[in-house]
């Protein structure tokens, strides 16, 4: 009797210390995982406070208050009939809020009346060397058409290889078809001392009268340059030939005349 007693509080001692070791365990890990989730740092978007909120809000009505103003400029440039300047504030609406609708058609439409407007007309002479006539800007559109006959007379020596096409300035342009108008875009020099403020010291004549590469226009084309410059007009012809007439060429677009006197 008083071993089944004794046995009964042996096994009575081993549940308690046992359900206390699971109870210890089971409070250690709580504790640890509420430690750990207090150390890492929350994740997902967050709410804006209200002062971010109002910043937002504010941002977005200046946005909205400028590009009204730009507009409004943009639409006094036009009734002054300076539609270059109207397109340049149109752009920087399209990089604001490309979306706007009729946007892209309304500098389209400005581009056109640039052409109409700012134009000249000039008598190329086919027996003179390049022309230079306008100033041309980088990104900005111009047009040139050309109408005429002239007499195509050829003279000089020439072998099996052709005439030559190293030289744009004396030989004939390599890819314009003989005969043909032909421009070329050339850096403008007082420009370019007047930005650098500096003058050219090099001594290398090559170097120094260096030109762009001569394109086709033939009787229209519209181009758009690549960097500022003079625009200079010829006809693709060797030199030394001895052709008459004359082309009547019109410019128009993105240009401003040259100063009057050599060119």
């Amino acid at each position: 009797m008083q071993r089944n007693q004794w046995f009964l509080v042996s096994v009575s001692v081993l549940v308690v210390v046992v359900c206390g070791a699971i109870v210890w365990s089971d409070g250690s890990r709580a504790v640890a995982q509420t430690g750990t989730s207090k150390l890492k740092p929350k994740t997902g978007s967050t709410k804006k406070s209200g002062d971010a909120k109002d910043l937002d809000s504010r941002a977005e009505k200046n946005l909205e208050g400028f590009i009204t103003d730009t507009i409004k400029l943009a639409e006094d440039y036009e009734k002054a009939k300076l539609f270059e300047e109207a397109q340049d504030q149109l752009r920087t609406v399209a990089r604001l809020k490309p979306e706007l609708p009729g946007l892209k058609e309304k500098i389209d439409k400005l581009n056109e009346a640039v052409f109409e407007t700012n134009d000249f007309d000039m008598d190329l002479d086919v027996a003179d060397s390049w022309k230079a006539q306008v100033q041309v800007f980088k990104g900005k559109s111009v047009r040139v058409e050309a109408q005429g006959n002239y007499k195509i007379t050829l003279t000089g020596p020439c072998d099996a290889n052709g005439l030559t096409t190293k030289d744009p300035r004396t030989d004939m342009a390599a890819g314009v078809r003989c005969g043909a108008l032909m421009g070329i875009v050339v850096p403008d020099p007082e420009s370019g001392a007047a930005k650098t403020g500096a003058r050219n010291t090099n001594t290398n004549d090559k170097d120094k009268d260096k030109v762009g590469e001569p394109f086709e226009v033939g009787a229209s084309k519209e181009f758009t340059p690549k960097e500022d410059g003079i625009l200079l007009l010829n006809v693709n012809l060797p030199a030394g030939h001895k052709s008459t007439g004359k082309l009547r060429v019109h410019v128009s677009g993105h240009i401003k005349l040259l100063a009057k006197g050599p060119r």
